[in-house]
C-alpha cells in the first residue's frame, strides 16, 4: 500500500526526501512551495521560517523586506493576532414577499391573531390565480394577510407601483372584511329574533359561579 501524506505536510515530506538524496531534483512546484509552505493553522508563517526552509532545502533565501514592509507586518500580526478561522455561513434568502408582509402586518398587527386553518379543504393546493384577491371556492373568512400580500405582488406585476397596489389591495380586503362583519351581525341578529338565547363566554360563567358562591357565604354566615 502506497504511503499517503497529508497535504499540508507534502512539502516536509518532498523536503526530508531531497536531503537523504531520493530525489534528485525537487518538483516544479518546490519553490514556491518554500516561499509559502502550507500551514495546519490557515495563517502566514513568520519570514524567518521561510528562510530556514529555504537554505536547508538548499535553494536561495527570500530577499528580506524593507523596514517599511516589516513594520507593517508587525502591525497587522499584531492587529491580527486574535483572529480565528471564520466558519462558513449560508447566504440571506430574500424573497420580494418580505417587504410587502412587513408593512402590511405593521400596519394590520391584528391580522396575526386571527385563527387560521393550515390544512386544505378543498383539496386544491396550487391557487395560482391572483386576478382577484378572494379566489375562486374559498370563502369570506378563509381571507388571511397573505392573501392580500400575493395580490398586491401580483399587482406590481402589471406595472403599478408597491404603493398603488398596496393601496389596491387594502381597499379591496377592507369590503371584504365589513361583509364578513355585517353577514356575523345580521346572523346573530336572526338567530335572537327566532329566540336563541346567547351563550355566556367563559368569564361570564365565572362570574355567575362567584357570585352564587358568595350568595350562599352570606346565607351560611348568617345562620350562625
Amino acid at each position: 500500500m502506497a504511503f499517503k501524506s497529508p497535504p499540508a505536510k507534502v512539502h516536509s515530506y518532498v523536503t526530508k526526501l531531497l536531503k537523504a538524496n531520493l530525489i534528485k531534483n525537487p518538483p516544479v512546484w518546490y519553490p514556491a512551495a518554500s516561499l509559502a509552505p502550507p500551514s495546519p493553522t490557515f495563517l502566514r508563517e513568520p519570514q524567518i521560517k521561510k528562510t530556514k526552509e529555504a537554505i536547508a532545502a538548499g535553494l536561495p533565501a527570500p530577499a528580506p523586506a524593507s523596514a517599511s514592509v516589516q513594520k507593517e507586518l508587525t502591525r497587522s500580526s499584531r492587529s491580527q493576532k486574535h483572529l480565528r478561522w471564520k466558519t462558513e455561513r449560508p447566504q440571506k434568502i430574500v424573497y420580494p414577499e418580505d417587504k410587502l408582509r412587513r408593512r402590511f402586518y405593521e400596519d394590520h398587527p391584528w391580522e396575526l391573531r386571527r385563527p387560521r386553518c393550515l390544512i386544505e379543504t378543498s383539496g386544491d393546493g396550487t391557487r395560482r390565480n391572483w386576478t382577484s384577491l378572494l379566489q375562486p371556492g374559498r370563502s369570506i373568512a378563509d381571507l388571511t394577510g397573505e392573501d392580500v400580500i400575493q395580490y398586491q405582488l401580483y399587482l406590481m406585476t402589471t406595472g403599478k407601483s408597491e404603493r398603488e397596489a398596496y393601496h389596491i389591495a387594502t381597499e379591496e380586503f377592507y369590503l371584504h372584511r365589513a361583509q364578513e362583519e355585517t353577514e356575523a351581525r345580521v346572523a346573530k341578529a336572526q338567530a335572537m329574533a327566532f329566540g336563541l338565547k346567547p351563550r355566556r363566554s367563559f368569564v361570564m360563567n365565572g362570574l355567575k359561579r362567584e357570585e352564587a358562591a358568595l350568595r350562599e357565604a352570606e346565607r351560611n354566615a348568617a345562620k350562625f
